[in-house]
Formats: structure tokens, C-alpha cells, sequence
């Protein structure tokens, strides 16, 4: 079951990802200039870790409607984005293995990549959904008992317990490689998750409005929206250690971040699902960009495609020691460019594989 428009969002965003993080090497800040988060002053990973539970409670709601069904899908899901987290590790090993380490300690380093304690830069989203997935299968067989919106009693429980925690990963296990605090981030998904369980009445609350009543929400998370980039107030939960990056509310997933993401949520979602005298053409604009097919491709094929980003990440950062400006400017556009192309190659070889097959029948 595939919903276009998400797709595309999800395109967007990995488009982005790609973007931001070439513009995180040396020299290449820049870039960010034709990032949505000169807008927002958000990145990516809040919106499509948001994306994947909102995507998982609308197929519940649609598909599943049984916690069974949902504990299969989970596990399916666990299984296949595990698989293409050890090949987001390739870049990792292989550099292991190009810096003369011998069979024990290349199987050590293996051993490490297999329970999440060292793997491929730029590939913490993986993780997240893995731990994500999983804490939402364990909460699959609570709902023998309780209802949905229970999920966040636990989900909140080990979020508000991950405050005082400012390791990466899992309360610091794993915080050899990974940046992001996993347990803070799986209180997102589970946030989204519940939405999107309850997509129905939401999207009917936005269509039950009055034209006046409409109005007054788009301006209000407009305002929310635009407004939520210059708020960096970030108190500290407990007592910072020495050291934290100056970007730890966002990879811990401080409450203002959330709060600063769902602003956003609210504005896209109120602007995409109904079109009025005045607000129409910001939806027309909106519904048409995630609309595109090099968009909606992307989405489809989005977890090969972070592999497949990492790989190019990684390429690009082994050579940029050696390049001109200039030359990393070309060789970052080489590499976004093919990262925008993939997706459309996927899906010409995959409806020619199809057209083939039912030409053979």
C-alpha cells in the first residue's frame, strides 16, 4: 500500500539528508544555503523518523486493524532494515579492512557493527528505526489490554528517563558511533505513530472546520511553524558533562525539539489536506512538489537509498582531502546528482522487469 504524496515527502527529505550532510564536511557549509533549513532551521531525521511511525499507525488504521497483524509487520520490517544497516556499515569495513586489520580483528569489528557499537558515519537513522520497530512490537502485545494512546506511558517513560541521559544510543551503549540518543527518538515515532492511527479523524477535524475556522488555524501554525526557528531555548534537563556537541538538544531530542518538529507537522498537514480562497495555492504548490515522481521515487526506495547515500558520503569525504574548492563544489553536485537519479533508474529497471514478466506470461 503506497501513499504518493508521503512518498514524496519522504523523498524530499532524503534529497535533503544527502544535501546536509555534504554540506557537513570541510569547507562545504555552504551548501546549506539551498537547504530547507535555512527556512525552518530544521533538518531531516526529525521529519522522516516522524514520517515512519505516522506511516505505520495509517497502515493500522487502514490495513492491519488487529495487533497480531501489526506484530508481523514489525517484524518483517525489523528484519529488512537490519539487513541494510550492515551494508550502511560497508564503508566502515571497508576502511577496516584497507587499514591492514587482520582476521580476528576484522571479525571483532563485524562483531561490533552487529550489535550497533560501531558502523557507518552518517547512518544513525537506521538504528533509530530498528530500536524504534522494535520497542513498537514489544507495545504490539500490550494492546491485548489497553488502548493505542497507552503506548505513550512507556514510550514517555523511557523518554523522560533518556533526559538525564547525554550518551549516544541506547542510555550510552552504542555511543562509540552513533550521535543520536535512541531511546529519546523512539518517543517521536511513537507520537506519530499514534497520529497517524488516528489520521482519520484528524484529517475530518480539519475538513469539519468553518472557512473562518480553517483560516484561523493555517495562521496560527503558520505563525508556529516560521516562528518555532528562532527558538533556541534549550535548558538543560540535568548537568551537561564536559564536552557535549553544541548540537545535543537536537540529537537527544530535547522537548522544545520536539515541540519546535510538530510545529511544523501541524503547518504542512493543515496546508496539504484543504485548499480555501487565499490558502489555495500554497496547497496546489505543496500537493504538486511532493507530487513529482523523481520525489515519490526517492520515497519508495528509501532505505536503499540511505544506504546508498552513506556510500556516497563516505566516498566523497575520502577524497575531498585532495581536492581544489572548486573541485569539491563539482564533485558534491556529481554526487547529489546521482543520489537524485538513482531512484529514477530503480524504478525504469523495476517497471521494465514488470513489463517483461508479463510479457513472458
Amino acid at each position: 500500500m503506497r501513499f504518493d504524496l508521503l512518498d514524496g515527502v519522504r523523498g524530499h527529505l532524503l534529497f535533503m539528508m544527502m544535501l546536509a550532510h555534504l554540506a557537513a564536511q570541510p569547507g562545504m557549509g555552504y551548501l546549506y544555503d539551498v537547504h530547507h533549513a535555512r527556512i525552518i532551521q530544521l533538518l531531516d531525521a526529525e521529519f522522516l523518523v516522524f514520517l515512519s511511525g505516522l506511516l505505520v499507525g495509517i497502515l493500522y488504521a487502514l490495513k492491519f486493524q488487529s495487533r497480531q497483524k501489526l506484530a508481523d509487520f514489525l517484524g518483517l520490517r525489523i528484519r529488512k532494515i537490519y539487513v541494510y544497516y550492515i551494508l550502511s556499515a560497508g564503508p566502515f569495513l571497508i576502511l577496516l579492512l584497507m587499514g591492514g586489520a587482520g582476521p580476528v580483528q576484522y571479525l571483532f569489528g563485524l562483531g561490533e557493527v552487529a550489535v550497533l557499537q560501531n558502523g557507518g558515519a552518517y547512518s544513525d537513522i537506521l538504528p533509530i528505526y530498528i530500536v524504534c520497530f522494535a520497542l513498537l512490537w514489544v507495545g504490539s502485545f500490550l494492546l491485548r489490554w489497553v488502548p493505542q494512546w497507552a503506548l505513550l506511558v512507556p514510550s514517555g517513560a523511557l523518554y523522560a528517563a533518556s533526559l538525564f541521559d547525554y550518551g549516544g544510543g541506547i542510555f550510552g551503549w552504542g555511543q562509540r558511533y552513533l550521535v543520536f540518543d535512541l531511546v529519546a527518538w523512539q518517543f517521536l515515532f511513537c507520537i506519530a505513530y499514534l497520529c497517524g492511527v488516528k489520521f482519520r479523524e484528524i484529517l475530518a477535524w480539519i475538513n469539519g472546520l468553518s472557512v473562518r475556522g480553517y483560516w484561523a488555524v493555517f495562521v496560527l501554525t503558520a505563525v508556529a511553524c516560521f516562528g518555532q526557528r528562532w527558538v533556541f531555548f534549550y535548558p538543560p534537563i540535568a548537568e551537561l558533562p564536559t564536552g557535549v556537541a553544541v548540537n545535543w538538544p537536537r540529537m537527544h531530542l530535547h522537548p522544545v525539539h520536539i515541540v519546535r518538529t510538530m510545529a511544523v507537522v501541524a503547518f504542512v498537514t493543515v496546508a496539504m489536506t484543504r485548499s480555501e480562497r487565499g490558502t489555495g495555492w500554497i496547497t496546489d504548490v505543496l500537493r504538486w512538489y511532493f507530487s513529482l515522481p523523481l520525489l515519490r521515487y526517492c520515497g519508495v526506495w528509501a532505505i536503499q537509498m540511505f544506504v546508498i547515500h552513506v556510500f556516497l558520503i563516505a566516498a566523497f569525504a575520502y577524497v575531498l582531502p585532495t581536492l581544489s574548492a572548486g573541485e569539491a563544489f563539482i564533485a558534491a553536485m556529481i554526487a547529489q546528482g546521482l543520489f537524485m537519479i538513482i531512484p529514477w533508474g530503480l524504478h525504469r529497471a523495476k517497471k521494465g522487469t514488470l513489463l517483461s514478466g508479463q510479457a513472458s506470461a
